[in-house]
């Protein structure tokens, strides 16, 4: 079953700002969305884009108040979020895509695929939040708070210590300082905002998330703030989720592995077709 749902005729737009939202597409056959986290950007994913462009049409995009996308005066909701993928859909003809998000993005596409099941075909949640416990909400409210306070910048050598393990940031010191351009080059502002959603954002119904599509949930085994037993929750409220925890990864599993991310996302993206 094809997932692009593009009508007949409709224009290919490689490279483009639509609506607001600056996106990418690479590839041709089913679309797959992938989502960045937050004070990061569609970069992310330049090697997930590699891995399945041969077989997938790949979107990225800038979330709402990063990189190129538009920076909206008023305060965020997670809704926001949802709407501002639903709208990239529509303008891009697409009907029914893959959705893969990680950390904050996770967020967004899990509350895409729960409010838009039509649009959803299969969901890939990375890295991301569940039902986090009093510590760890506090945690990330402190980081939030010290960011509101001190500036981005007060919190940069602290995110990659916590993202990337300390072999990894000894031997790829290129990827380490891009990962850094990045968050200092977030417009503050719009940081804030999206930061607030991803903190505040909490997960108290015990009763299974409204999601039908086939779903794949994983983590870095050593991601402390998007932990196994958050990824082994989240799927077990999710019917039918498949669970995969990276062994020795911290949270930038997709930067920092690449090869192991793309081949797991691209088994799953690839099974249950028709």
């Amino acid at each position: 079953m094809s997932n692009t749902g593009v009508a007949a005729g409709a224009p290919r737009l490689r490279d483009h700002v639509h609506g607001g939202t600056y996106f990418k597409c690479d590839g041709e056959g089913d679309a797959v969305v992938l989502i960045h986290g937050v004070g990061l950007d569609h970069t992310m994913w330049e090697a997930q884009v590699a891995g399945l462009k041969d077989r997938f049409r790949v979107i990225t995009y800038d979330m709402l108040g990063h990189g190129r996308s538009a920076h909206p005066p008023d305060d965020r909701a997670l809704g926001d979020f949802v709407r501002q993928l639903h709208q990239l859909l529509m303008n891009l003809n697409v009907g029914c895509a893959s959705i893969v998000g990680f950390s904050m993005g996770g967020l967004v596409a899990r509350e895409f695929a729960a409010t838009h099941s039509e649009m959803t075909n299969k969901l890939a949640l990375m890295n991301t939040v569940f039902r986090r416990t009093p510590e760890q909400q506090k945690a990330v409210m402190g980081r939030y708070e010290l960011a509101k306070l001190g500036g981005v910048q007060e919190g940069i050598e602290a995110a990659v210590a916590r993202w990337f393990s300390p072999k990894f940031i000894d031997a790829n010191p290129n990827v380490i300082n891009q990962v850094e351009a990045r968050l200092r080059d977030n417009d503050a502002a719009g940081y804030l905002k999206a930061y607030r959603v991803f903190a505040t954002n909490e997960d108290t119904a015990e009763n299974p998330l409204p999601i039908t599509c086939p779903t794949l949930v994983m983590t870095g085994e050593l991601d402390s703030g998007s932990t196994p037993e958050m990824t082994r929750a989240l799927a077990a409220a999710i019917p039918d989720a498949e669970v995969e925890v990276l062994a020795g990864l911290r949270h930038m599993a997709a930067l920092e592995d690449p090869p192991q991310v793309n081949t797991l996302l691209r088994e799953f993206l690839c099974d249950h077709e028709e």
